[in-house]
């Protein structure tokens, strides 16, 4: 039997055109150049993908931004997060622990639609000391909704309310296409939730103190990460994913300590270094079930779905490393060797 007919270039371009693909021919001698190579000519026919958006983290530094706090995320890093979480328009979004937003301001910039939660009263409401060194307190206009009329994009803004993260005020019915979070560390921002270790006498029903403050506790990490999953595990749609940073100390870090769900599939996992000895991981995970009554007992049958408790010294051996290099600097200033 005769071979196939080779198609030409151009029957095979026409081909392509049916498809409404965009196609470029790279100029590539010059990086080549740049790293040392030789240039054979040729001609390198490339598929467009998408175009670059570096603008963004210029046009969206949050130097210029109109409401930050000590924890504003970058821009770029914002960005990032909501490409993980595959953010797109009409989707809603959700942060359990907001700050100033920044990560609703990247969301809404690809049409989703933001809301998030806080347990930090002053911060939701744009109140109290302002992190700008030349400004004693905060503006008047100084909240969220400002950063995302800022960039054009409040009609995206859902709203953002005080909320306890450990004691979620949702429906149990799937919400959100991407929740997205930066939770706290201890070391910047406390690590707190509502409630005493103490016992206390609640009021009657119906009856409220007029100036009541909530009592709050210590709120360890690994307690926010298993109440963060399992949030997830209920309010996300199919398909919808987690992302979020988990802080971790690189001597002793290994893939065991990124925690797991039953109804979560773990889908990147990457490092940002902070320090020689801390670094934080952007973990990624996707609703792949619905949640069942025994999911909720799947850390006793399989140690993997287990809070690992040592995130909760991640604060201690943050500052202990701190501690040590320090003195290490100041001993070697002491002997007279130049300081690196």
């Amino acid at each position: 039997m005769a071979a196939p007919a080779r198609r030409s270039w151009l029957q095979y371009l026409l081909h392509l055109a049916q498809d409404n693909l965009e196609f470029r021919l790279p100029e590539i001698k010059a990086l080549l150049a740049l790293r040392g190579k030789p240039f054979s000519p040729g001609l390198n026919f490339k598929e467009k993908i998408a175009d670059g958006q570096r603008e963004l983290i210029r046009s969206h530094s949050v130097k210029n931004r109109h409401f930050i706090g000590n924890t504003s995320m970058d821009a770029g890093l914002s960005f990032i997060m909501a490409n993980h979480a595959k953010v797109k328009k009409h989707d809603l979004v959700f942060d359990p622990f907001v700050g100033t937003g920044s990560l609703l301001v990247a969301c809404s910039h690809f049409g989703a639609y933001v809301c998030g939660s806080d347990i930090d009263y002053n911060t939701i409401h744009g109140k109290g000391r302002s992190s700008r060194k030349d400004q004693t307190w905060r503006g008047p206009d100084e909240n969220i909704r400002a950063n995302l009329r800022q960039y054009g994009t409040e009609k995206m803004y859902v709203d953002v309310m005080v909320s306890d993260a450990s004691k979620p005020v949702w429906r149990d019915v799937a919400l959100f296409d991407a929740v997205i979070t930066d939770p706290p560390y201890g070391i910047r921002e406390s690590t707190r939730r509502t409630g005493s270790q103490k016992e206390t006498t609640k009021p009657a029903d119906g009856i409220y103190a007029e100036s009541h403050v909530a009592v709050s506790q210590s709120y360890h990490l690994s307690e926010i990460l298993a109440d963060m999953l399992n949030f997830s595990a209920h309010r996300l749609v199919m398909g919808g994913r987690l992302v979020y940073w988990l802080p971790v100390y690189r001597p002793e870090y290994c893939e065991e300590m990124v925690p797991l769900h039953p109804c979560l599939r773990l889908i990147s996992n990457c490092e940002q270094m902070l320090s020689s000895h801390t670094s934080r991981r952007l973990i990624t995970m996707e609703k792949v079930k619905e949640p069942e009554e025994l999911d909720g007992l799947a850390h006793l049958s399989d140690p993997r779905f287990s809070a690992y408790q040592g995130h909760n010294t991640f604060r201690e051996k943050y500052f202990s490393g701190l501690n040590k290099r320090h003195s290490k600097e100041n001993k070697s200033d002491s002997n007279g060797d130049p300081i690196i």
